[in-house]
């Protein structure tokens, strides 16, 4: 699963992706997605993937230097999770 988003990262169309209820990619794989440079959008909604799967995440957000919006809804994602997220706002390239 992480091969396929080391692989998606590098197809210069891409924009937009939706991997809503998608329990395939992962969260270390979303983290990957996320150094695309030519994504602006990643749902990744309803995945479970809790707090430490927003801290992958939110890791790989500091790489998404076009990233505009993303969508981690109802994942399970408590304090800790959101903490990690809000952390790594700060050095989101603007």
């Amino acid at each position: 699963a992480e091969a396929l988003a080391r692989e998606l990262r590098h197809v210069p169309t891409l924009q937009s992706l939706n991997l809503r209820h998608n329990h395939i990619i992962g969260a270390a794989g979303a983290a990957v997605l996320l150094s695309s440079q030519s994504l602006h959008s990643l749902d990744f909604g309803s995945n479970n993937i809790g707090d430490a799967g927003a801290a992958a995440v939110a890791r790989g957000m500091r790489y998404a230097p076009n990233l505009q919006t993303l969508d981690l809804s109802n994942n399970n994602i408590g304090d800790a999770g959101a903490e990690a997220v809000a952390r790594e706002l700060c050095h989101v390239p603007s």
